[in-house]
């Protein structure tokens, strides 16, 4: 929706948005014209909060979001009940005790209202001092504060009232809150806005003593209580005793350090005494192995010795026996001497004189290395123990240092939970001493001289401009929400179909097409229908076409109109046309124009004296050169209804007759009756009203109509407000 489109709305509503406009200014007027002037007064204090002035009792760091709080509470307390209310009895009391000086004079008819009639007096000013000096509030349970509280309201002293025109906020970037009051009455407004700092004042000393007394109490308490966990945790670990495990755990590890490398040695000195011993073992054994073996040996050198001497003796025997002189037998004799030799030698090589002396010393060695043997296992054993025992302690001191630790953790977060209570505590009673708060009074109300300016031109001004912008808006949103196709050139974004004509919207129940058409000095919309006329007669007169069928997507887009006005336009351009009703649902023009229901019975398939029948059935319309066919009218469609030889089968004859030919179809969304009209037309013209939108059955027959490949001729728009023609 284009900017142009939106402006154009606007000033069509022009009249519209300025009445509205005009009604609200008045209003505004009617609404301040018995505006009071009202006088107003600020009084102003100081919070101290962002200041560096006062004397610091520790140390703060600067919090702003802190800081905003609580001048957020400040402000509050300055609106609470309880300061109102102290303030509002004292508005009371002194309009009470001082007659001629009241803030407020009452009407006659105020006067005459029930709680002032009555009212005791004495007894209002008692009840009302008592609860001022208590600072207790009035209770509407009770029937004589409830008697007050509608006095307070009879002279607009309530808190309702009070804080409906009190204003009170920080100034800006600064440590100050002012509180400012307007009223008709200027010292009125002064003696309120003090009244109200005096009673924060005297409220929040009220609420600070309760709360330090309160606190110093509770912190009290606590702090003996952190005092005696802190006492118990010392004592414990007291009882733990106090020599440093560390310490201790690192002699005891030296020690044992100590007995492992005295082990590592005795275990050196085991493993070599052993390996002697095995050593030694073998050389004994062998030596016993060689003397069994020397003593078989020489006992077998012994006999063979003897064998031998034997043979030598008996060879020698034999060879002196045989006279000494016998080779053979002497040599014989010799080898048997030379192995008796060599069997001697063997029997003094073999035996075992000395070996009786090295195995006696090997003997001694042997005693000697078990002994050192058993002195290594039994060093060893106990340097095992002592280790054992060592490591032993060495757990139980790790054990102990963390049962230390853990106590002395304990000892510190006691020491820590103490040292907090115990500032707390001390900074209560420093509080309690010298406040922490810094609050007092810089600037005191004073009667205003003269009254607030009214203001009244910028109320009217501001009522006038919002209801200007409220109007615009509006009507902005009724037409961004309204759907409808309203120009043409939203006709073609929206259809994408080829525009033939536009028409403008005219009220036919006021004027008739005859006048339209016939006036010499039309008005000025007249005239535009007259003209878009004109050019949708020229589409048709220069389209080479003779039949047309007029249809449209839905009901109600004007078709039935249409016809007429171009049948007028065209009657007026010397054409003679020929108005066929084929709408079988609603037949419009055959009612318009009294024409003979005649299209529906007549079926001929004779063409002799066909011309006469087809001019038995035509009926005039009363516009020159323009006749009309009409028909009954029902719920069937063409091909339900017209038998075969109808009137429209005969078309070629009425063509002869007629320049144009107009036929009228039912609509596409919910009938079929253009679909079976399309045989007996040429073309086919849809008429779409402005005011229409485009759903989705709509869509389908715009579908349609696009793709009859050129028998489409185009789309009429009608109903077009004539601003709105823009192509």
């Amino acid at each position: 929706m284009d900017l142009i489109y939106l402006f154009k709305a606007l000033m069509k509503r022009k009249w519209l948005i300025l009445v509205g406009t005009l009604m609200a200014v008045a209003v505004a007027f009617l609404l301040t014209m018995k505006q009071e002037m009202l006088y107003k007064s600020t009084a102003q204090i100081a919070t101290g909060f962002t200041s560096t002035e006062q004397v610091k009792l520790k140390d703060e760091s600067f919090n702003i979001y802190e800081i905003d709080s609580k001048f957020s509470n400040v402000i509050e307390s300055l609106k609470s009940p309880r300061v109102l209310s102290m303030t509002s009895y004292s508005l009371l009391l002194h309009d009470l005790q001082n007659p001629g000086k009241e803030f407020r004079h009452l009407t006659e008819e105020q006067k005459r209202s029930e709680p002032f009639r009555m009212m005791n007096r004495a007894k209002v000013i008692e009840v009302l001092t008592k609860k001022y000096n208590e600072e207790k509030p009035l209770s509407s349970y009770d029937a004589e504060d409830r008697k007050i509280l509608e006095l307070l309201r009879l002279f607009k002293y309530d808190i309702e009232t009070l804080r409906y025109v009190l204003y009170t906020g920080r100034v800006q970037r600064t440590d100050f809150i002012d509180v400012t009051y307007r009223s008709t009455n200027p010292e009125l407004s002064a003696y309120i806005v003090n009244q109200i700092v005096t009673e924060f004042f005297r409220n929040h000393e009220s609420s600070r003593n309760q709360q330090t007394v309160h606190n110093i109490e509770t912190l009290k308490k606590l702090v003996d209580q952190k005092r005696e966990e802190l006492d118990l945790k010392i004592g414990n670990i007291k009882t733990m005793g106090t020599m440093d495990v560390s310490v201790e755990s690192s002699s005891k590890l030296e020690q044992v350090s100590n007995f492992e490398n005295r082990l590592a040695d005795e275990k050196s000195i085991y493993n070599s005494a052993v390996l002697a011993m095995q050593q030694l073992s073998g050389k004994l054994t062998e030596i016993e192995k060689t003397t069994t073996q020397n003593a078989s040996a020489a006992k077998a050198l012994n006999s063979e010795l003897s064998t031998a001497k034997a043979q030598m003796n008996d060879a020698y025997n034999e060879y002196v026996s045989k006279g000494s002189n016998n080779t053979e037998l002497y040599n014989k004799y010799q080898q048997k001497k030379t192995e008796y030799k060599n069997k001697l030698l063997s029997l003094a090589s073999s035996s075992p004189v000395s070996a009786g002396t090295s195995q006696a010393d090997l003997n001694q060695k042997k005693s000697e290395l078990e002994l050192q043997i058993k002195s290594a296992e039994r060093n060893i054993q106990d340097y095992e123990q002592k280790i054992r025992q060592l490591n032993s302690s060495i757990g139980a001191a790790a054990s102990r240092n963390a049962n230390n630790l853990a106590l002395q953790k304990e000892v510190e977060l006691a020491q820590q939970e103490y040292e907090a209570v115990k500032s707390r505590y001390d900074a209560a009673l420093n509080n309690k001493i010298a406040p922490m708060d810094n609050f007092r009074q810089l600037l005191y109300g004073q009667p205003a001289v003269e009254p607030e300016p009214s203001k009244r031109l910028i109320i009217l001004a501001l009522s006038g401009m919002s209801m200007f912008v409220f109007c615009c808006i509006v009507i902005i949103f009724m037409e961004y929400i309204d759907l409808s196709i309203k120009t043409p050139t939203q006709f073609q974004k929206m259809t994408d179909l080829r525009l033939l004509g536009v028409v403008n919207n005219i009220n036919l129940k006021k004027i008739t097409f005859e006048n339209i058409f016939q006036e010499e000095s039309p008005k000025a919309g007249n005239a535009v229908f007259r003209q878009l006329l004109r050019k949708l007669r020229y589409e048709i007169d220069n389209s080479g076409k003779q039949v047309f069928l007029f249809t449209s997507a839905r009901p109600g887009e004007g078709k039935s109109a249409i016809i007429v006005a171009l049948a007028h336009s065209l009657s007026l351009s010397h054409k003679k046309v020929l108005i066929i009703d084929t709408h079988f649902p609603h037949n419009t023009l055959t009612q318009e124009f009294g024409a003979a229901p005649t299209l529906e019975e007549f079926h001929t398939v004779k063409t002799a004296d066909l011309e006469n029948q087809l001019q038995s059935l035509i009926s005039a319309t009363g516009i020159p050169n323009v006749d009309i066919i009409g028909c009954q009218g029902g719920e069937y469609t063409p091909d339900e209804i017209l038998k075969q030889g109808n009137l429209l089968d005969h078309m070629d004859i009425l063509k002869a007759r007629y320049d144009f030919i107009i036929m009228e179809g039912a609509p596409l969304n919910k009938r079929s009756d253009t679909k079976e009209l399309m045989k007996y037309a040429e073309t086919i013209i849809a008429v779409v009203s402005a005011k229409s939108s485009v759903k989705q059955t709509d869509k389908e027959s715009i579908e349609f109509l696009a793709s009859l490949n050129g028998k489409f001729s185009g789309a009429v728009l009608n109903m077009v407000e004539q601003e709105n023609i823009d192509i």
